[in-house]
């Protein structure tokens, strides 16, 4: 195991949207975690909690898939996301997870006053809006008059973990203090469930090797976006660099001829580069059809002293083959000379 990825297991914590997940599957953990992010509520039941399902809008759109997933026992639709990394682009983000849950509330053939309400509910490891607030709860409302609220039957809710405002509930606040590792409130019953859930996540082998794979492809993922990310930025400078060197064409054909003497140049120096690097590699093809032959002559040798020696053929082959790491094939032939 890749001593990195195994403490980065060892060390993860609610904070990881893997770790989150798995713990969010729990129904207790789940009911009692909407419970206290809704108490109006009164929440009394929830189907199970389905972790990473996926709605597509349309047959041509983006595919969203959820974190966790469930309804209550009055049909609200409830969506709850991790989110660790700030990607600038949690408005639009929202949006779309709640056109998707939106879509399961409306039933085909019934009116639309009868739609279920849908909850989207983000657990951001920074600070969404860049406002300070530690909770914000969206709904549409009137431009002309802020206050009124569209009742449409979606709300938006976004928790900035690392906030130390302490504006929310109490019970609430113990459970963003367990997702930010925080000091908490051991006797909370949550937090002892949240521990032992956490405790029983680390000992699933499937779930840890689960989480290598994907790190390690998250890892790939990454190192080909910030390529990607590269690669457009060099476009981009590239570009402005060849508006700015057309300018400077215009302005100065003598610039001209200087770059051209200095391609010149540079085509000299690559091909004296190339002709020094292919110096090397003769002289290193040399060196290594010396070393070759230098160990000819040594197991050559090693063989008549061995036998001089009166060592049994069985031996010396095998003291050869370890010692010098052959083939079958190739002891086989320095024993046919």
């Amino acid at each position: 195991m890749n001593e990195f990825l195994r403490k980065k297991w060892e060390m993860a914590g609610l904070s990881d949207d893997y770790i989150f997940n798995k713990v969010m599957l729990d129904y207790d953990i789940c009911l009692e975690v909407l419970r206290r992010i809704l108490p109006d509520l009164h929440i009394k039941k929830i189907k199970l909690p389905n972790n990473q399902q996926a709605f597509t809008v349309a047959p041509d759109a983006k595919a969203v898939r959820f974190d966790i997933y469930t309804t209550d026992e009055q049909g609200n639709h409830y969506d709850i996301e991790m989110q660790v990394a700030d990607h600038h682009n949690i408005a639009k983000r929202i949006r779309y997870y709640q056109t998707a849950s939106s879509m399961e509330a409306y039933d085909k053939g019934q009116p639309y006053e009868q739609a279920d309400d849908s909850y989207v509910i983000f657990f951001c490891n920074f600070d969404p809006f860049q406002l300070g607030q530690q909770r914000y709860v969206l709904h549409k409302h009137i431009d002309e008059i802020p206050e009124q609220i569209i009742e449409d039957g979606q709300t938006d809710i976004l928790f900035n973990v690392p906030s130390l405002r302490h504006d929310v509930d109490p019970k609430m606040q113990a459970f963003l203090d367990m997702i930010a590792q925080r000091e908490v409130e051991a006797t909370d019953p949550l937090v002892v469930k949240l521990k032992e859930r956490i405790a029983v996540v680390k000992r699933n082998r499937k779930w840890r090797s689960e989480y290598m794979r994907r790190s390690v492809y998250e890892m790939d993922q990454e190192m080909r976006e910030k390529k990607i990310r590269e690669g457009e930025r060099k476009v981009r400078d590239g570009k402005r660099e060849i508006l700015e060197g057309n300018r400077e064409l215009l302005e100065e054909k003598r610039e001209l001829q200087k770059g051209k003497r200095e391609i010149q140049k540079s085509k000299r120096e690559i091909k004296e580069g190339q002709d020094r690097l292919k110096e090397k590699e003769q002289l290193i093809q040399e060196r290594e059809q010396k070393l070759h032959e230098n160990q000819q002559t040594i197991i050559k040798t090693s063989i008549v002293a061995m036998r001089e020696l009166n060592i049994d053929e069985t031996t010396i082959k095998k003291e050869i083959k370890e010692k010098f790491d052959l083939s079958d094939k190739e002891i086989k032939d320095y024993f046919a000379e």
